[in-house]
């Protein structure tokens, strides 16, 4: 994980020359679900939070690219049908995404592209047990493409946007309750370039 904090500290402060990098703080919140290929699981969407950073290049007019660093909080509902039991898993990541953003009108943009997160924490509660610490079961790194639409508000540097993101590969590292699992994030945010 250093070593993608080092890549794009170097990337800001080496293109921090230029007048078409911009850069600052971004707030969001998620609506996120993991899915189960056991059919005897059914599993929900829960809210959460990110909060991080942004620097965006513009390549030209039309065409920039934007590197992300953020934290992530992610949940999902979960519930076995055999037995009626209810529980919740949430985990936490640090995303670094690389997106591409084109702009298709009037301040509107869309924007793509892949997406790495390190897992930082993953625990379960299930009925009336207390969360277990359930990271061990499950890959360090979750690789995903994220899609997504903003708007660059009037306000000079305030844009807003929603985007979806989900996991290529399943999480967990051995088999699990709920089979294979894999993480489906909506996320609402805000950010503020300087």
């Amino acid at each position: 994980m250093k070593k993608y904090v080092f890549i794009l500290l170097l990337t800001v402060l080496s293109a921090s020359a230029y007048a078409q990098v911009s850069f600052g703080p971004k707030l969001g919140l998620n609506i996120s679900k993991l899915s189960f290929t056991d059919d005897d699981f059914k599993t929900g969407f829960r809210p959460g939070f990110a909060i991080g950073g942004v620097v965006n290049y513009k390549v030209m007019e039309k065409l920039s690219v934007q590197a992300e660093l953020f934290y992530s909080m992610e949940s999902t509902s979960e519930k076995r049908i055999s037995t009626d039991a209810k529980g919740h898993i949430n985990m936490s990541f640090v995303h670094l995404p690389i997106l591409v953003q084109y702009a298709v009108f009037k301040g509107l943009y869309a924007e793509a592209g892949p997406q790495i997160g390190f897992l930082v924490s993953a625990k379960e509660s299930y009925g009336s047990q207390d969360a277990e610490d359930i990271k061990q079961y499950y890959k360090k790194t979750d690789i995903r493409f994220p899609v997504g639409v903003g708007y660059n508000l009037p306000i000079d540097g305030l844009s807003a946007g929603i985007r979806y993101s989900f996991s290529l590969s399943k999480l967990n590292t051995v088999e699990v309750g709920g089979g294979n699992l894999k993480f489906h994030t909506i996320c609402l945010s805000a950010a503020y370039r300087f």
